[in-house]
């Protein structure tokens, strides 16, 4: 059962970016259900007490959402209704019902978004708990994510109207893989090259040893994917496909994302002052080279539109007064598309379809309320945390939570200023890795004594 359960958690995270990247909520469902079998089915003697309360504040979180959900749907003629029931009960005097949510099941249908990723999270974490587990997913995500990288490029050269057998409406001339927005392809895709970078400096500045893999087929697979040349080629090959994007935030961040990789991963070697400065200027200075091999298209968009979007500004205004107006409990998860178009400030013009806030924090504080929010920031303020302690104070595998702290820096510095984690494939995607390395950025002693504590239990 346990290879079954292993199976269908990589299977997942590794076909949700396929479909589209998952919109569509049948795929959401779909994967929830697989998430809840794996995790059924799954071996939980290799996790720590400390790693299972790793958890714990992912749990609060969703409850915490689930209770807001709640509140919002509750229907109460004393509350303070949505202020989109006014104008039909003042023309047609309709009897519509009290409650906070401007969608009678918008909030629950867009639940299935949030449990996806913290069940993805979660089975990652449990996953991982086991080093050669965390290893092998890594590995696993890393060239799915450079199998993606050549179908958007070999797509973007033979048919680049069409997007996965369908014609492809926006975005054309610019790489956008199974996705169908390029700024969340270009994230993804840097994502994927931070799954080559980070293994690459652990083969090019090896610490640690181990004991020579047994002869057989896996083992050779393993070596040979994990040799320089091939690393190397992973990393080029999702690095092209991130700047055929054209992505401007895409490629700046993960090029930022990928001098954090080589600085985290580093600075705890024994260097010297000297050298560590060096390394500090020839991380920035390499990623400086980077942008000018492969940011030609984004570089022409930067000249041709600037660093910042007008309309993303007015959109955040916008959002910024919702906010005022529901600072408690916001206006139902999942509403800001039914809401935004009543107060669509004259700015933004006619064109463009704002379904979202092109900001994932600024849109949950929208949809859940400033206490909401606050709870899912201290949430992502620990995992930072421990990504980060677990990249400076590793000695085994230290590569794994570098790998997660980067990521994590990654997807939710662009989902800032986009909503690339609020689309499920990229979100599963992001939160298997992110779940990936922060299991592995607790010290194995742990698993150690656990073990012992067992044994001593068992006799």
């Amino acid at each position: 059962m346990g290879a079954i359960s292993r199976f269908f958690a990589a299977a997942v995270f590794v076909l949700a970016p396929l479909p589209l990247g998952s919109l569509d909520l049948a795929w959401i469902c779909v994967w929830n259900l697989l998430l809840v079998c794996s995790l059924l089915t799954a071996d939980l003697s290799v996790v720590s007490r400390r790693n299972a309360m790793l958890l714990i504040p992912v749990a609060v979180a969703v409850a915490t959402v689930g209770v807001m959900i709640a509140l919002q749907m509750w229907s109460d003629p004393t509350a303070q209704s949505a202020a989109i029931w006014e104008l039909p009960r003042r023309l047609f005097g309709l009897a519509l019902p009290d409650r906070l949510s401007a969608t009678a099941r918008g909030p629950w249908l867009a639940f299935g978004s949030v449990l996806l990723l913290a069940l993805a999270f979660t089975r990652a974490v449990i996953l991982a708990s086991d080093a050669g587990a965390a290893r092998s997913l890594v590995r696993i995500m890393a060239w799915a994510g450079c199998l993606y990288a050549l179908y958007g490029i070999l797509a973007e050269l033979i048919a680049p109207d069409i997007v996965l057998f369908r014609q492809k409406e926006a975005y054309l001339g610019f790489a956008t893989g199974t996705f169908v927005n390029r700024n969340t392809a270009a994230t993804f895709w840097g994502t994927c090259a931070l799954l080559f970078l980070v293994p690459l400096l652990r083969t090019m500045h090896r610490q640690e040893g181990g004991a020579p893999a047994q002869p057989n087929w896996r083992s050779r697979l393993e070596q040979a994917l994990s040799t320089p040349v091939a690393l190397g080629a992973g990393f080029a090959i999702c690095t092209i496909a991130l700047a055929m994007t054209g992505s401007r935030a895409g490629l700046l961040l993960s090029v930022g994302a990928f001098v954090l990789a080589i600085v985290l991963y580093l600075m705890p070697l024994e260097l010297g002052r000297s050298r560590k400065w060096l390394v500090l200027g020839g991380s920035a200075a390499a990623g400086l080279v980077l942008l000018q091999l492969i940011g030609g298209l984004v570089a022409d968009r930067i000249i041709e539109y600037g660093l910042i979007d007008p309309h993303r500004l007015a959109a955040y205004q916008a959002s910024a007064g919702i906010i005022a107006d529901h600072p408690l409990l916001g206006i139902g998860l999942g509403n800001f598309e039914a809401v935004f178009p009543a107060i669509r400030p004259a700015a933004l013009g006619s064109l463009g379809i704002w379904d979202r806030a092109h900001s994932t924090p600024l849109e949950i504080a929208v949809e859940l309320g400033i206490p909401a929010f606050a709870v899912i920031a201290f949430v992502c303020l620990w995992c930072f945390y421990h990504l980060f302690t677990g990249s400076l104070r590793r000695k085994r595998d230290r590569y794994i939570p570098v790998i997660g702290a980067s990521v994590a820096v990654l997807g939710v510095a662009h989902s800032c200023i986009d909503f690339s984690l609020q689309i499920p494939g990229y979100g599963v995607f992001f939160a298997a890795i992110v779940g990936c390395g922060l299991a592995q950025s607790r010290s194995s002693q742990f698993r150690k004594e656990r073990g012992k504590l067992v044994q001593i239990e068992l006799s």
